[in-house]
């Protein structure tokens, strides 16, 4: 019994203290990465025609243009058993053809009206292409910023594993990556936000096919 206590005390004053990690700050994605690793490219614009895509949602509207009349020819044919003119002997006048241009009949205020209701949804169309356009051109810097800070947070992580700077380093990285996401999340709100404004501008027989390749061109 006495050997046994003694060989317990034994392995216990030989026994070494768990191995406790240091506390580390996580990262703000919260994945260990290697810093040294290559930083995503920026990605190229996509090559978007703003002229394009006005004149699609332009040609979606559910009424028709009132920026040009349209003149609606209409032909028509005849017979009359009375000649239509007394000097014609050979019976040639009781039939004939005509052709009618149908004209719209509008009042100076009406057509002012009509022109300045699409003037407006014109220069809507053209302000939610514009918005387009500016949230892809943010997205593609967000992007490009993410991957530098969320590399320089990474190399910050691993010099205060080891000593060799504090820990205030890699909380002004954590923010500058957090900052760089709320940009990119903004871009993609604006994105879509944008793309619903010129898809609600289309009637229902072709919502769907322009809506399919607004989100195409997005990506």
């Amino acid at each position: 019994m006495l050997a046994f206590l003694v060989l317990a005390k034994a392995v216990l004053a030989n026994e070494k203290p768990p191995q406790i990690p240091p506390y580390q700050i996580p990262t703000y994605s919260g994945e260990t990465r290697d810093f040294r690793g290559p930083i995503p490219a920026m990605k190229p614009a996509p090559s978007i025609d703003g002229d394009a895509i006005f004149r699609m949602i332009v040609n979606c509207y559910p009424v028709k243009s009132k920026f040009g009349l349209d003149v609606d020819a209409v032909a028509g044919a005849r017979w009359s058993d009375r000649g239509i003119t007394t000097f014609d002997n050979s019976g040639l006048a009781r039939y004939y053809v005509g052709i009618v241009a149908k004209l719209p009949l509008y009042s100076a205020t009406e057509l002012d009206r009509a022109r300045e209701r699409e003037y407006q949804r014109r220069t809507k169309t053209a302000t939610a292409i514009a918005a387009l356009l500016h949230g892809l051109a943010d997205r593609r810097r967000a992007q490009r910023e993410l991957g530098l800070y969320s590399s320089l947070e990474a190399r910050s992580q691993k010099r205060v594993a080891i000593g060799i700077t504090t820990v205030e380093e890699q909380v002004r990285y954590l923010e500058k990556v957090a900052a760089a996401q709320a940009k990119l999340d903004d871009a993609d709100a604006t994105i879509e936000a944008a793309r619903l404004e010129l898809v609600g501008q289309c009637r229902d027989g072709v919502a769907d096919e322009v809506n399919a390749y607004l989100k195409r061109i997005t990506r």
